[in-house]
């Protein structure tokens, strides 16, 4: 028969380990982020810090112009200037037109590399020599 919760197993009361600090947690994750390769990588350490600004400026602009002009201004449908606040929406325009689309290229980028060099049969340097190469 289980022993229920709270009650000590065996006759040994176990003091459960200290909880880590949100520091030292930040920390783990961090330094642990060096074990991805390529894609993975890239996101983590770039890929989220770009889409966190994105999403910053989304919600400012979201709750000072409305999530639907907000959404209309980062897709280039309507101006930036013609919002009750320009000038967070020129931001957010820049943004939509420069940021999303760089990340999305990114992936996608890193994508066809990766299926690329995967199916690559022959070394790159065998199929385009140097001049002066024997």
């Amino acid at each position: 028969m289980p022993t229920p919760p709270g009650e000590p197993r065996d006759g040994v009361d176990l003091v459960p380990p200290p909880r880590e600090s949100l520091r030292h947690a930040v920390r783990r994750r961090w330094r642990s982020v060096g074990r991805h390769r390529g894609l993975r990588h890239w996101l983590l350490t770039r890929g989220v810090s770009v889409l966190l600004v994105y999403a910053v400026l989304f919600v400012v602009n979201g709750v000072w112009i409305g999530w639907r002009q907000a959404y209309d201004v980062s897709v280039g449908i309507t101006s930036p200037a013609a919002t009750a606040a320009p000038v967070p929406a020129w931001f957010l325009s820049v943004a939509g037109w420069l940021l999303v689309p760089g990340v999305v290229g990114a992936v996608a980028g890193y994508a066809v590399s990766s299926a690329i060099t995967s199916r690559r049969t022959r070394p790159l340097e065998d199929l385009y020599p140097e001049p002066g190469d024997d």
